[in-house]
């Protein structure tokens, strides 16, 4: 009997060894991860302190940047901005829809959309957040990211920085064009004519609620449920403000720029339409929106 006391205890102490070593690694762990609620209201746990961050959504991609997070791949379309071309130059660029391009930079997280096709294969490579785009304003969406990298107060800085900066931006508008000038933002898209309203970015966000402009009654009535407006080419004219500023590609031609309808409105009669980069107004980090805030002001100023 005493023979089997002996290695009885030590196989004892053996297992109490790997139970205290199997709770001491999950306690580093927690102590290294935290749990993100995602916008569809499923958890995720992340690093407290993310290393090798990739970036398919495009749109998150300046955020992140301007918070000084460890971004080690971004989604190739960011090219199309000179702005974050410039600023994403050192960083591998990734095709968003090769899983295989994204896994070879071993992320320990992947910021996407929700639509994301290659969600369940994202997942398998590294914690995925997939945000719901038109769910956050772009104030929100700083805030947001903040909280996923742990720099919740320096995205309150530049969310308080912007506020100021920009109420004087449209103090000095409003003085120059009047408080009741309207503005439109009209864009031409897949063979599609639309009003875009507050929230839809190409220079909303600047124009109604950092310069706090007005757009024409029509538009706000059109864009109030989904944002934006299908319209036809005959309501060009009463969905046209004082002012109308028209997103494009690089290169590109309005479908409308030579027709008597567009010709024959206010803003094209007065000088004051003026076409943007689609390629940088799309986007609604900080990098893009100080561009456009500086470019929306200039124009206002000047037309």
């Amino acid at each position: 009997m005493k023979k089997l006391i002996f290695p009885l205890l030590a196989l004892m102490l053996i297992l109490a060894a790997c139970g205290n070593n199997s709770s001491d690694d999950a306690s580093k762990k927690d102590k290294k991860e935290k749990t993100y609620t995602q916008d569809s209201g499923k958890k995720v746990k992340i690093p407290k302190d993310p290393k090798r961050i990739v970036v398919l959504g495009a749109t998150y991609a300046g955020g992140l940047k301007e918070l000084d997070a460890n971004i080690v791949g971004v989604a190739n379309i960011v090219d199309d901005s000179k702005v974050l071309k410039d600023k994403f130059k050192d960083v591998d660029k990734v095709d968003a829809e090769n899983v295989e391009s994204v896994a070879k930079l071993k992320p320990d997280l992947i910021i996407t959309y929700n639509t994301d096709k290659n969600l369940k294969k994202l997942n398998k490579v590294a914690p995925t957040i997939a945000f719901d785009y038109m769910k956050h304003d772009y104030k929100e969406q700083h805030k947001e990211l903040g909280k996923i990298v742990g720099k919740e107060d320096k995205a309150e800085d530049w969310i308080k920085d912007w506020e100021e900066k920009t109420k004087d931006d449209g103090n000095e508008i409003k003085d120059a064009i009047g408080e009741d000038t309207t503005v439109s933002i009209i864009k031409d898209f897949d063979k599609k004519i639309y009003a875009l309203g507050k929230t839809y970015g190409h220079g909303s966000e600047i124009l109604y609620d950092s310069f706090g402009l007005k757009m024409p009654e029509k538009v706000e009535k059109a864009t109030k449920k989904n944002d934006l407006a299908d319209i036809s080419e005959e309501q060009i004219p009463e969905m046209s403000g004082d002012y109308v500023v028209t997103p494009v590609a690089k290169g590109a031609d309005l479908s409308f720029e030579n027709k008597d309808i567009w010709k024959n409105t206010e803003a094209v009669k007065n000088g004051k339409t003026f076409k943007v980069d689609e390629g940088i107004y799309w986007l609604n980090d900080p990098y893009s929106l100080d561009y456009e805030r500086k470019d929306l002001k200039e124009k206002l100023l000047n037309h």
